[in-house]
């Protein structure tokens, strides 16, 4: 693709929240001094916080699945269907599966977690065959109806891997979607460690909830599976017909191997702007960050751009926690206090449906 050389040029990697704020920043207020560039696998935006709600038939595919064309169109922004190769952060230029080297003057990375599905497969021999993983979001929707399709005909035994909130949320939903009309069942296998254990309050909710919905947990490791039972670290044998791998997913290879100052960990290290602390022309947000980091983001792009006064990200504030049951229900948890129940889970719809409509309305 070409780009004008007189305009400075923001590239977007990623359809993330924060960047669909800057878009729409874009359209209200025009861009009359940057070219842009969104660059995303796919043409839609995903809301992750409702995929629980739909996958327990609470809300249809088009509900979570936003087509982004209008948006782009009135941002002004170019669009490139491209998945991310390599970042060359000296040379300022991302590679691209399409071909393009596409060069920057500022870059804006908020894309979604990666599967490093490889490593995974090291960790869980049989994986990469065998097991449907609910990264890329975009593939999941998409192989989601056949497994239901499978629960249809026969009773199924289900494993969900996974230890943080969105694979409870996950196994829950699952069990609610799959126990009609032939009781299929769902276990979570969730590592060593006891789940939800630095939050009490939650924890025991939660586990009453899946005791409720007759979900085992095993405090136990996916050591294998080879398409009929998954090999645990304990030496036992789980029977499984649908393996889901709702735990792994990671910074993407390309964005830690760009040569970015980066934490003991790995990962790459973003100041109070947002900014790379080495490169400090790239701007990196993590993805499911705060509604509140996107305008902030769009401020310090348009300063990197054109000059002026950095913002600060605000701190994440909100101890507020949301768990999604899978029949409507929810659990929020604030602190040592909680609710749960219908009224939870309908405030918790009215929230999302609302918060993604503010994203793309005018």
């Amino acid at each position: 693709m070409t780009v004008n050389p007189s305009r400075k040029h923001l590239v977007l990697l990623g359809a993330g929240r924060a960047h669909l704020q800057v878009l729409k920043s874009l359209a209200r207020q025009g861009s009359a001094n940057m070219s842009v560039t969104l660059v995303a696998p796919h043409p839609y935006y995903i809301e992750a916080g409702m995929l629980p709600a739909h996958v327990a038939g609470d809300c249809a595919l088009e509900d979570l699945r936003v087509p982004l064309d209008r948006l782009v169109e009135a941002s002004g922004a170019a669009f490139v269907p491209a998945h991310v190769l390599s970042l060359d952060a000296t040379g300022r230029r991302v590679q691209l599966s399409s071909g393009d080297a596409l060069p920057y003057d500022v870059l804006s990375i908020n894309v979604e977690p990666a599967v490093p599905r490889e490593q995974i497969e090291e960790q869980m021999p049989g994986a990469r065959r065998n097991a449907l993983f609910t990264h890329p979001l975009e593939n999941f929707v998409q192989l989601w109806p056949q497994l239901q399709s499978l629960a249809q005909e026969r009773a199924l035994q289900v494993a969900v891997v996974g230890s943080d909130v969105p694979a409870i949320e996950l196994a829950m939903a699952v069990a609610h979607a799959l126990a009609a009309p032939h009781g299929s069942r769902v276990t979570l296998v969730a590592g060593d460690t006891p789940l939800l254990a630095d939050l009490p309050a939650l924890q025991r909710r939660v586990l009453a909830r899946l005791k409720s919905l007759n979900i085992t947990v095993l405090q136990d490791r996916c050591a294998g599976m080879d398409g009929r039972a998954l090999q645990l670290a304990s030496g036992a044998t789980l029977t499984c017909d649908a393996p889901l791998v709702a735990g792994g997913a990671a910074t993407p290879a390309w964005l830690r191997q760009a040569g970015l100052q980066a934490s003991d960990a790995g990962e790459p290290v973003v100041n109070e702007r947002l900014q790379s602390d080495s490169h400090r022309q790239i701007f990196i947000v993590p993805d499911g960050a705060p509604l509140e980091v996107g305008p902030v983001l769009d401020a310090n792009l348009r300063t990197a751009i054109a000059g002026g006064t950095f913002k600060k990200a605000p701190p994440e504030s909100s101890r507020l926690r949301v768990v999604a049951c899978g029949d409507g229900h929810a659990i929020a948890v604030w602190g040592p206090l909680g609710l749960e129940g219908r009224e939870v889970g309908h405030w918790k719809d009215r929230r999302d449906r609302r918060q993604l409509a503010a994203l793309f309305s005018a």
